[in-house]
């Protein structure tokens, strides 16, 4: 007692030095060049970057002084630590720093190995890599720093014009033969090599008429093209991008602008192009043939929905079609199922592969929007003939009622 008694004492005693106190990094953030996002250029809301730091000169390396911090945005170029106790302090002594930083935030990071997967383009701002190392010899001299990132990626834009009426929810475009997924090194700012080829469907804006995709870097288009597939395969066009005069690579931190004409009835054209650095470029002009040849199939694409058996083995994914039966909807609980009209709910349905199912093992809950044309035309007791029948709908795999669910629909077409 007496001993604990000294120590309470001399710790009541002692007085801070603030001038070995660190200071707290002051964070803005620029993205180098314009960002996928249509409306502007600035960060969204909620956007997450990682940081670390590591003394001035050195590696990034297990003994890095910070790792993996989260800082956000609630719209600016400003970011806060997510948690303020994985805030970033500079060292007390005044030594400089280097930080190294990446989008979109990851909480898991293995080996300073970012694994991406560009497989599903349904929301261009999660998938759009970007890397920072300008800021370096730091210190708490200064704490405010601006930390600029660069598009490690590339991406290709096509500018929909079409001579005939045309409605661009009738079209659907697929890259076949890209590679979709590599790892980042974070230490060395490079990209590996491609570990898996596939198809994309890009991602078709309606508002701007235009339908874009981020790609990995490559110096070789050759075995890469371009279907346009209007309706269900009612037309389908092939575009070779090996076939391009100037073309013929797609480079990292760059966009490639087509302007593309489609003739309902002849060919599509790709009346001109340019490659841009996110700003300007070179010109292409090329011409895609009408084929019979069958388009790729891209799995939870509205030409290939997922199943509900499917969609429990993918949950996850968004921006994806899935395929079924009405057949009831649930009260408060994946256990209360309510196979009619008879107090059913608005909130949701449930969904299932066979018409009349009654195991709720095998359906799926569908959250619907709280408001809006959609909940209007899917709820039951508004509509009490939709039990039984068979609907598309598209939105994000994620559980509802503590089970694999369709959630945030915001699509849907009766069959």
């Amino acid at each position: 007692m007496l001993l604990l008694c000294i120590a309470i004492c001399s710790c009541e005693g002692d007085t801070i030095d603030s001038n070995k106190v660190g200071k707290p990094l002051q964070l803005k953030a620029e993205i180098n060049g314009l960002t996928t996002r249509a409306s502007n250029s600035s960060w969204d809301k909620d956007d997450a970057i990682g940081i670390y730091m590591v003394k001035a000169g050195q590696t990034l390396n297990s003994s890095a002084l910070k790792k993996n911090a989260q800082y956000v945005t609630s719209g600016s170029s400003s970011f806060e630590p997510t948690d303020e106790t994985d805030q970033i302090i500079f060292p007390f002594n005044g030594s400089s720093v280097d930080l190294i930083g990446y989008y979109p935030y990851r909480k898991e990071i293995t080996n300073f190995s970012y694994d991406v997967d560009l497989s599903n383009q349904s929301v261009q701002a999660d998938i759009d890599l970007l890397y920072s190392t300008n800021a370096k010899g730091v210190s708490s001299g200064n704490p405010n720093v601006n930390m600029l990132f660069t598009h490690q990626l590339s991406k290709i834009v096509l500018n929909i014009n079409h001579g005939t009426a045309f409605n661009l929810n009738d079209l659907s475009v697929i890259i076949s033969n890209t590679a979709t997924k590599a790892s980042f090194d974070l230490v060395t700012g490079t990209l590996s090599s491609a570990s898996a080829l596939g198809d994309v469907e890009l991602k078709i804006n309606i508002a701007e008429s235009i339908v874009e995709a981020i790609l990995l870097p490559t110096n070789n288009l050759s075995g890469m093209h371009l279907w346009f597939i209007i309706g269900e395969e009612f037309e389908v066009y092939k575009l070779s991008l090996s076939e391009a005069l100037n073309i013929n690579a797609f480079q990292k931190s760059t966009k490639y602008t087509y302007n593309v004409t489609l003739f309902g009835n002849e060919s599509v054209m790709i009346t001109g192009g340019n490659i841009t650095d996110w700003t300007t470029g070179l010109t292409e002009n090329m011409t895609a043939d009408r084929t019979e040849e069958n388009p790729p199939l891209i799995k939870g694409s509205q030409r290939a929905p997922y199943t509900v058996a499917e969609v429990k083995n993918n949950q996850g994914k968004t921006g994806v079609w899935v395929e079924g039966f009405i057949v009831g909807s649930f009260d408060g609980s994946i256990n209360k199922f309510l196979p009619s009209a008879d107090g059913a709910k608005q909130n949701n349905i449930a969904l299932a592969d066979t018409p009349g199912e009654t195991d709720t093992g095998k359906m799926i809950p569908v959250n619907l929007p709280s408001t809006g044309s959609i909940k209007a035309a899917l709820n039951i007791p508004d509509n009490p003939d939709n039990i039984g029948k068979k609907v598309l709908l598209k939105g994000n795999l994620n559980a509802y009622y503590s089970v694999p669910a369709l959630r945030d629909v915001k699509g849907y077409q009766f069959k």
